[in-house]
Formats: structure tokens, C-alpha cells, sequence
């Protein structure tokens, strides 16, 4: 009877959200109580961040319903905003508890890659960020904006199966082996969600505000990008100056 009054985007964003932090709880070996509620903070930082940039980009829309801003459960979140508010809570969490963000990072790539799956699924069935008109067999029937159920190209399935699939190839990959730091699988998923995700959104087609012509996700995702690849200089730099000196 619950489960009837809940909205699918509301579901599936708490299955997923369960599922990945089930599964990061069943990646470390201790404190895996800390790290569910370790995951929750972080999981309440990438709504509220999601949240926040889908309403930034809509601002004009939300100005005529204030009341709308906080049902988030709707549907109307960004991944942009999802890891910069998940950034945001790692670096809090660090200042908190003083613990190796590196280490922490890692344990928590399965509840990102959840996450950003059911994002790409659930805006499909909301009409969000859909790609051009086809008439050929990889077509997939999405409505947008207006109502209007057109065959389109299947951006969604593509963003979700491409970022599931990449995160999941970072964790099964014997990294360890090959003598890589912690924080580097963080930082290789990460910047692979985020190039995924940036590349897509040269693709789409529903509206959404440009800055010199270019999609404002588009900038956003450039800008993720060089954050990611200077944390990876800085840690490859770190762990060059500990090689030197052992």
C-alpha cells in the first residue's frame, strides 16, 4: 500500500542508494557501521548537491513554485551537483574524523556508481537531458518537455550502462597488484563517471541554458575534469616524493 503512494524515482533512488552501500559496507574488512553511516552523509551531500544544481539550471521555473524546490523525490537532480555535494562531505567527513580520505574514497565507489545509474534511468522516465530523433532500430521511446513520446537516441541506457560497467571494472581491477595508492581508484572512477557523463551531454538536445554556445553541464563537467586530473597529479606527485625518500 506504501510502496503505491511512493513515486518510482523515489524508490529506485532509495534501492540503489541501499544497494551501494551495502556493497561498500561489504568492501572493508572493520567499522562497516561507520561506514553505512559514513555513506548516508555522503548519500544526503549528493541529493542536497543534485538538488541544488538541477534548481540553479531551472532557476526560472522554480521562481514561479517555491514550494517545488524541496520535493526532490519527483525527480530533477544532476550528477554535477551530486559529486560536488559528494566532494564537499568527504572533505568534511576528513576534517572531522581526520581519517585517509584516499582509503575512504575508494570503499565508496559502488554507492557512486549506483547512484549515478539510477540518475540516468529515472531521468529518462522523466524526460531529462534526452538526445536526438531517430528513426533507426536503437531508438527508444522518450517524452519531453511537452508531453510529446518520441523514438530518440538512447542516451540514458548509454550513460547508465557505460557508468556501471566502468565502475565496476575499477573495482574488480587488481590494482593493488600493480602497487597503486589508495585514492587512485578513487580518482580513475570519479573522472570516468565524469567524461562518460560530459561526452553524452555534447548529445542532447532538450533545452537547457548555454554559455557561449556550449551547455552549462558542459562547462561544469570540464571543470569536474580538472579538478580530478589535478588530484591525480598531486597524489601521483605525493607518492613519487615517499618512493624518494624510502
Amino acid at each position: 500500500m506504501l510502496l503505491g503512494l511512493l513515486p518510482p524515482y523515489s524508490i529506485l533512488l532509495t534501492c540503489s542508494a541501499a544497494v551501494g552501500l551495502g556493497l561498500s559496507a561489504w568492501m572493508v574488512s572493520e567499522q562497516k557501521k561507520r561506514t553505512i553511516d559514513t555513506g548516508l552523509g555522503i548519500l544526503l551531500m549528493s541529493i542536497i548537491g543534485a538538488r541544488i544544481g538541477y534548481i540553479l539550471i531551472n532557476l526560472s521555473y522554480f521562481r514561479n513554485d517555491l514550494s517545488l524546490i524541496p520535493q526532490f523525490w519527483l525527480g530533477g537532480l544532476t550528477w554535477p551537483g551530486a559529486l560536488t555535494g559528494a566532494g564537499l562531505a568527504f572533505l568534511g567527513i576528513y576534517l572531522i574524523w581526520k581519517k585517509p580520505i584516499a582509503d575512504l574514497a575508494d570503499n565508496f565507489l559502488p554507492l557512486l556508481g549506483s547512484v549515478v545509474v539510477v540518475i540516468w534511468l529515472t531521468g529518462w522516465g522523466a524526460g531529462i537531458g534526452y538526445g536526438p530523433r531517430t528513426e533507426a532500430w536503437f531508438g527508444i521511446p522518450v517524452r519531453d518537455i511537452f508531453g510529446i513520446v518520441e523514438n530518440r537516441w538512447p542516451l540514458p541506457i548509454i550513460g547508465a550502462i557505460l557508468s556501471a560497467g566502468w565502475i565496476a571494472a575499477i573495482i574488480l581491477l587488481p590494482l593493488k597488484r600493480w602497487n597503486i595508492k589508495p585514492g587512485f581508484r578513487a580518482i580513475l572512477g570519479t573522472t570516468g563517471i565524469i567524461l562518460i557523463n560530459g561526452v553524452i551531454s555534447l548529445f542532447r538536445v532538450n533545452p537547457a541554458p548555454q554559455l557561449w554556445g556550449i551547455r552549462g553541464e558542459t562547462w561544469f563537467t570540464l571543470a569536474l575534469l580538472v579538478i580530478s586530473i589535478g588530484l591525480y597529479l598531486s597524489r601521483r606527485k605525493k607518492t613519487n616524493n615517499e618512493k624518494t625518500t624510502s
